[in-house]
């Protein structure tokens, strides 16, 4: 499926949080492209963010028929002489999209503190939520390596909260069958997750792909977390995802009434 919105998520390092700053929607209308930003900002600034250049007014929505260099220079030219290794690490094929590959890629750079991601998927049949991610933390985890390096496409691997985590009280970690942890949630992911964990839903993740090194060690695991609806819950649904401007479209995501 391919995202019609994506978020960006900014992290500060003095109390390393992360922040959800703006919205990208990918629109039917001319212009394709819409960005605005989130009520997650206002908390960004207060901890150093610094709005974007060229889109300095946090009140605006600012329209393009072509994708804004903030995100466009996040997209690998399909040019390159690595570009199929680089979507086939990313669990991809064919001529993916940009909004497709920032989604999956998450957008990262090494130059800055940003992340892209999008919203879950609905499997409508299955009445679950879907979120494709990459595992993070596993360089930084006792023995996640070693493990990582032996689970295959289609293992399910076990979701926890770390409750003794100093950082964030709401890191969940990815661990095996036999109690080996490889890795942590994405904390993009973490809020919603939680909130489906409390409501009751039962939540599972499954090995999609497992890239060897040379890969960098943040596109290693490719999990796709698996959540059954429950009542009550919608994703993404707090305020802070909200965009601050009243011109900003509605989207399809933001309409959800009921998913079944």
């Amino acid at each position: 499926m391919i995202p019609r919105v994506l978020f960006v998520a900014w992290q500060c390092r003095a109390n390393r949080a992360i922040y959800p700053v703006a919205r990208l929607v990918v629109r039917d209308d001319v212009p394709r492209y819409e960005f605005a930003y989130v009520h997650g900002v206002r908390d960004a600034l207060q901890h150093g963010f610094i709005p974007f250049a060229g889109m300095r007014a946090l009140d605006r929505v600012y329209l393009s028929e072509s994708l804004f260099p903030l995100f466009g220079n996040r997209v690998m030219a399909s040019s390159r002489p690595d570009f199929r290794d680089y979507i086939a690490r990313l669990g991809l094929e064919g001529s993916p999209g940009p909004a497709l590959l920032l989604a999956r890629s998450e957008g990262r750079k090494v130059t800055d503190n940003l992340e892209v991601f999008a919203p879950p998927e609905f499997d409508s049949v299955a009445e679950c939520w879907i979120y494709s991610a990459f595992v993070r933390g596993i360089r930084h985890t006792p023995g996640a390596e070693a493990a990582v390096a032996t689970l295959l496409p289609g293992d399910v691997l076990i979701i926890e909260r770390d409750v003794t985590n100093e950082w964030d009280v709401r890191a969940m970690f990815l661990r095996t069958g036999d109690r080996i942890r490889v890795g942590f949630a994405p904390h993009t992911l973490v809020e919603d997750l939680n909130r489906l964990m409390d409501l009751g839903s039962d939540l599972s993740a499954e090995v999609v792909l497992m890239n060897a090194p040379p890969a960098p060690v943040h596109q290693r695991l490719l999990v796709r977390i698996k959540a059954p609806h429950v009542d009550g819950f919608r994703p993404l649904a707090t305020q802070r995802y909200l965009p601050l401007s009243a011109d900003a479209v509605p989207t399809p995501f933001e309409a959800l009434v009921d998913p079944r």
